[in-house]
């Protein structure tokens, strides 16, 4: 059972598993793209994965070719599905079961496809599998925090070229998030009640010059304090509690508007 590990001083939780280890690539530098031959995200493959938790498919069974989304369990998950969140302390020492989710979302049939190069259609139907998956997830009472990310490419640990993103859901928050919720506690408290993002939001379209693009849904921009370089923000233009609560309409893709420079 992968655990999860509190630091000494801090709010900040390390994830220990070790599975991790026996993923494709651990502990050596991958120089080429993963062949389709041994690829197990390509359609044929399906036997090469864990059964399928969600697909999108228009023909096909379960399981097999067919299909143009698929969502399975990580095959070296960091954390596991079963049993309870048990609390383990001994002195300085406390962590807690690593119970939780670890799925993979496979974003294309396309094994040479990028999620930048994917038609509108194909981006709604990843976006959709990502609300899907967090939705469910979410509803788990052991857990308090999903994360959707993707590695993209070797150096950022990406184990397959094959588009696909990866789903993390956990019993703890993370202390980045604690944070930013405080931060945005104490905003609304100084500002009588006003969300901060909203704000945010409406200073920058004010501004222009920090803004990527937009839609009439969303607004794209770089962040004032950014953290790493070309980080970007996505922002609904509608306040929005969570990720999970975005309607059909809100996630399909409108034609951009080009913000004046």
């Amino acid at each position: 059972m992968p655990e999860i590990r509190k630091d000494y001083a801090t709010p900040t939780w390390v994830v220990f598993s070790a599975a991790r280890s026996q993923r494709p690539g651990a502990f050596r530098n991958l120089k080429d793209a993963t062949p389709k031959e041994s690829c197990p995200f390509c359609p044929g493959h399906e036997a090469m994965t864990p059964p399928e938790v969600l697909a999108y498919r228009d023909r096909g069974m379960p399981n097999g070719p067919g299909w143009s989304i698929r969502c399975v369990q990580n095959k070296f998950p960091a954390l596991e599905r079963g049993g309870e969140v048990r609390e383990h302390r001994d002195g300085p020492f406390l962590s807690v079961d690593g119970v939780g989710a670890h799925e993979i979302i496979v974003e294309s049939p396309d094994h040479d496809g990028h999620l930048a190069t994917l038609d509108d259609r194909q981006v709604e139907r990843v976006l959709r599998a990502y609300r899907e998956r967090y939705h469910d997830l979410a509803a788990d009472r052991r857990i308090k925090y999903v994360q959707i990310f993707k590695n993209h490419g070797e150096r950022a640990g990406a184990s397959f070229s094959h588009p696909h993103a990866q789903v993390i859901a956990i019993p703890i928050v993370p202390l980045r998030v604690l944070e930013e919720a405080e931060g945005m506690r104490a905003h609304a408290e100084q500002r009588e009640g006003e969300c901060l993002y909203c704000e945010i939001l409406r200073r920058e379209l004010a501004l222009g010059r920090r803004v990527v693009a937009e839609n009439r849904s969303f607004v794209a921009l770089e962040p004032f304090a950014a953290r790493s370089p070309f980080e970007t923000w996505i922002l609904p233009k509608v306040h929005a509690r969570a990720f999970e609560t975005l309607s059909d309409t809100s996630i399909r893709l409108c034609p951009r508007t080009p913000h004046p420079s």
